[in-house]
């Protein structure tokens, strides 16, 4: 659920964009992205069966300390992340 701002999310073959308020389900096994299309946003995901959560934990940053200007996820902490907890990075969204 994104709660603030937009985003561009690929699901498969299909695009499509989401504002404040939408809903996505992103199917296990299938390929999905997303990219944030505003300087900023909130949202809400609930995986399961649990797990994904220690990769954006360990690639992440501590959102209870200020946003260091100009941050951005590294992509081979990303890579290194993804592979520490059983997740497959196909590649950057298009």
């Amino acid at each position: 659920m994104l709660i603030k701002g937009t985003a561009l999310l690929w699901l498969g073959e299909e695009q499509m964009e989401l504002s404040e308020g939408g809903i996505v389900y992103l199917p296990k096994n299938i390929p999905h992205g997303y990219r944030i299309t505003s300087d900023t946003a909130d949202l809400l995901m609930i995986a399961t069966p649990a797990g994904i959560e220690g990769m954006f934990r360990q690639a992440g940053r501590d959102v209870t300390a200020p946003r260091p200007e100009g941050f951005a996820i590294d992509p081979v902490t990303l890579a290194e992340a993804a592979e520490q907890h059983g997740q497959v990075i196909l590649g950057p969204p298009r």
